[in-house]
């Protein structure tokens, strides 16, 4: 703990992750741009933010590596595999590493097929799945929650969830970022993490779609308790216990991401429906919203498992089968199961 603790990403997720662990820890913040660590080094400024002075930048993997034994990622899951290639030759089984990516790596070789079944070896990895099959790091957390980054930025209070199989992993991050506006959580429900806030932002598409149709609170409340239900089958065909979902980190970060313009995923929705125009606001926007390809893998697996998820197929008919929001309800209608009902 004396020594610095590593952010990885300079986004608004890292900035907002660096400045919390810069109430309890000096922080090393990576990256890729030299010129950017010179300028947040210059100004001690990054994104139009003040930064604690005990915040330093890199653009150096080995440096942050060589100096920092525990990592915090907070990059878009597309750039994932690839930065951990990256750092690996600089990691060894002393680092200890705590992601805060909600999306999922595809396989090469699926990327069109989407092919998944739980009876075989998924094409689909969770980010810490990727962490243990390119490096030789062995204690992984993931860091999940309602955790807008600008309300984070802003001191605002809010909680998140630490889930690990290791003790030792949960331990360090609530030392590191607890304090008196956030508050970690424990849990040992790792992919149940990793899997709700991947899948919270469909729900969070959806909601913004129908809010940017102006088609009111009722339908968006509707929106929000069938995308639990979703989460929640899902996750059982996965057998993935049900309550990683009902908790901070599942429910909670629903909640907070499909309610807010803050959030990118929220605001895709928003922009497509009332836009109604998904090429033109995917040119835009597709690289940074997690939930668009999160939308694709979910869609194809309930269709392949024959699991029934009118949020997913609502959302995948407005983005990818170019239909308008309102003729995709007909998903939402034509569903006559709700959460509290035998079957659901």
């Amino acid at each position: 703990m004396d020594k610095q603790v590593g952010v990885i990403g300079s986004g608004n997720f890292g900035t907002a992750i660096s400045v919390l662990l810069a109430a309890n820890a000096s922080v090393l913040m990576y990256t890729r741009s030299s010129e950017k660590a010179d300028q947040i080094n210059t100004n001690q400024k990054n994104l139009g933010w003040e930064l604690p002075k005990n915040i330093e930048a890199t653009a150096d993997l080995k440096n942050l590596c060589d100096r920092c034994p525990v990592l915090f990622i907070a990059v878009p899951s597309v750039n994932f595999s690839a930065l951990i290639k990256d750092l690996s030759p600089f990691l060894n089984p002393r680092h200890m590493i705590i992601h805060g990516v909600k999306g999922f790596e595809i396989q090469d070789d699926q990327q069109k097929s989407y092919q998944i079944n739980p009876n075989e070896e998924l094409p689909v990895s969770t980010m810490s799945e990727v962490i243990k099959r390119e490096t030789n790091v062995i204690r992984i957390g993931c860091l999940s929650g309602p955790n807008l980054s600008s309300e984070l930025l802003q001191g605002l209070p809010a909680a998140s969830v630490v889930a690990s199989s290791y003790d030792e992993v949960i331990l360090t991050t609530q030392k590191l970022l607890d304090q008196s506006s956030f508050k970690v959580y424990p849990s040992h429900h790792l992919k149940g993490t990793e899997f709700a806030g991947a899948f919270k932002n469909i729900v969070a598409i959806a909601s913004g779609l129908v809010n940017g149709q102006k088609l009111g609170k009722n339908l968006e409340s509707i929106i929000l308790t069938k995308g639990l239900q979703e989460m929640l089958l899902l996750g059982e065909s996965l057998s993935i216990d049900s309550s990683a979902f009902l908790g901070v980190a599942g429910i909670g970060d629903m909640i907070a991401t499909s309610t807010s313009h803050h959030s990118r995923n929220y605001r895709f929705g928003y922009a497509l429906g009332e836009n109604q125009n998904p090429e033109e606001v995917m040119a835009t926007t597709q690289d940074l919203v997690e939930g668009i390809s999160t939308t694709k893998i979910m869609h194809h697996y309930a269709k392949n498992m024959k699991l029934n998820c009118p949020v997913v197929n609502m959302v995948y008919d407005v983005i990818f089968n170019n239909k308008g929001v309102k003729e995709s309800l007909d998903h939402i209608y034509a569903d006559p199961t709700d959460i509290h009902s035998p079957n659901a």
